[in-house]
């Protein structure tokens, strides 16, 4: 089907009906973006990041399914290329691995966007220090939460022009995820083209923080990479301004994986070691420390004791520094 920019926008709602082809979507979406960005070089390039993140490994826990304004979805990079806007949304885990680790996830039903970032999140109850675990007994909890999230792994368009206009250049970032609204979100992705394979999202109540990574190609929630792996005995109770601090900067800071699974690992424990991180992360004793050095060297860890037994633990006012620093950019 040859049609122009204009036309493939307007036509998306009918012609994307019933489509399922993740990659056909991807490709929609992109076509979205303003037409001095959307070329061949664009097209390819979104295809090498796509089939990247697709060979990736990843372990998912559930299944997923949307409701956005009112109309039922098998993925939501079909609504992203059919809806305009973004009125409210339900997500629904479907088929959950009970058999699995949940330690670091969420057992959950749905998940409701009623408008204004609200809505309402039904859960599961879920012991982890109990043999049985998942208690199938008792009732839904049902709580009312704010809804942020944030886009982490993506494609944005660039074309040929644009990526060969000074060779010499160090690599820009032509987007910095941050937590934001999902109807902002939407209206961001629809606007640029930008392609998410990946997005978070956080659920607030007034004292806790749930979150969900979604894999938009495959329409799957993803196992936690901390569950069945790191101890649950040194986590930490964080209060819910600690929480929007660090999801607002772990959104919008640039790091390697290694250091952002440290980063996460430390804000979600009392203290840690590198031999602690070594043994939940499967890596050796020397790059849990070079991981846990690069979250020092930028000031959101504390760091007490000398070599090799340094302890470290979350600096909670450097990470409210950065926050407000990120929401004002």
């Amino acid at each position: 089907m040859n049609l122009s920019r204009g036309e493939r926008v307007l036509s998306a709602p009918w012609y994307l009906v019933g489509m399922t082809d993740p990659l056909v979507l991807c490709q929609a979406i992109l076509h979205l973006g303003p037409e001095e960005d959307v070329d061949m070089h664009a097209e390819k390039e979104m295809k090498r990041h796509f089939l990247e993140y697709k060979a990736s490994q990843k372990k998912a826990l559930a299944s997923v399914e949307f409701l956005v304004n009112g109309t039922e979805y098998s993925s939501l990079l079909g609504a992203l290329a059919a809806e305009p806007r973004l009125e409210n949304l339900g997500i629904k885990f479907l088929k959950p691995s009970m058999g699995e680790n949940w330690d670091y996830n969420t057992p959950t039903k749905t998940l409701l966007l009623m408008g204004r970032g609200q809505g309402v999140l039904e859960r599961f109850s879920y012991d982890a220090f109990s043999l049985d675990k998942w208690d199938m007994a008792q009732q839904l909890r049902r709580e009312n939460v704010m809804i942020r999230g944030f886009i982490s792994r993506f494609y944005f368009p660039q074309s040929i022009l644009s990526e060969s206009e000074d060779p010499l250049a160090a690599p820009k970032r032509m987007y910095i995820p941050k937590l934001i609204g999902l109807e902002e979100m939407w209206s961001h992705v629809r606007g640029t083209g930008m392609v998410p394979f990946e997005i978070r999202v956080c659920a607030y109540t007034r004292t806790a923080r749930y979150t969900y990574d979604l894999d938009l190609v495959s329409s799957a929630m993803l196992k936690d990479f901390r569950g069945g792996q790191a101890p649950l005995r040194n986590r930490a109770e964080r209060g819910i301004i600690d929480y929007l601090n660090f999801d607002t900067v772990l959104a919008s800071t640039d790091m390697k994986d290694i250091v952002k699974k440290a980063f996460i690992n430390l804000f979600e424990s009392e203290f840690i070691t590198a031999p602690d991180l070594a043994i939940s992360m499967h890596i050796t004793n020397q790059m849990a420390a070079n991981a846990l050095e690069a979250v020092h060297s930028r000031g959101f860890a504390v760091k007490e004791g000398a070599p090799p037994r340094e302890i470290y633990s979350i600096n909670s006012e450097a990470l409210a520094e950065s926050a407000r620093k990120l929401e004002s950019a």
